[in-house]
């Protein structure tokens, strides 16, 4: 099981090892480097969507600047996918609470 431990401004800590960069992480345990930026976009969306997650949370930042894209929020909905997005301190424990039942992907932008 994944856990994220925890997060500080530019870096996420998450099965004790510290990454200094945006990340994208699954209820499995995989981790993938994800490239920083201010939005969630279709194409990050059909990526996540090859796992068939239930649930997709967007940790957006810590003054919330990550965007979703109008159509990901339709498109997921069209696959039976819930879409979360807060701030990435609540967006972890999100995961965290969540990704025990259920098949989660969290997106996380570590910066602003």
């Amino acid at each position: 099981m994944v856990k994220i431990n925890s997060f500080h401004f530019g870096s996420l800590t998450i099965n004790n090892k510290t990454y200094d960069s945006d990340m994208m992480v699954s209820w499995d345990g995989e981790l993938m480097p994800r490239e920083s930026s201010h939005t969630f976009s279709k194409e990050e969306l059909m990526e996540s969507l090859l796992k068939e997650p239930e649930i997709i949370i967007v940790g957006t930042g810590t003054a919330g600047c990550v965007k979703i894209e109008k159509d990901v929020q339709a498109l997921a909905r069209s696959k039976n996918v819930e879409i979360i997005a807060k701030k990435t301190s609540e967006a972890i424990e999100e995961f965290n609470n969540t990704s025990r039942s259920k098949r989660v992907i969290a997106v996380f932008h570590v910066t602003c």
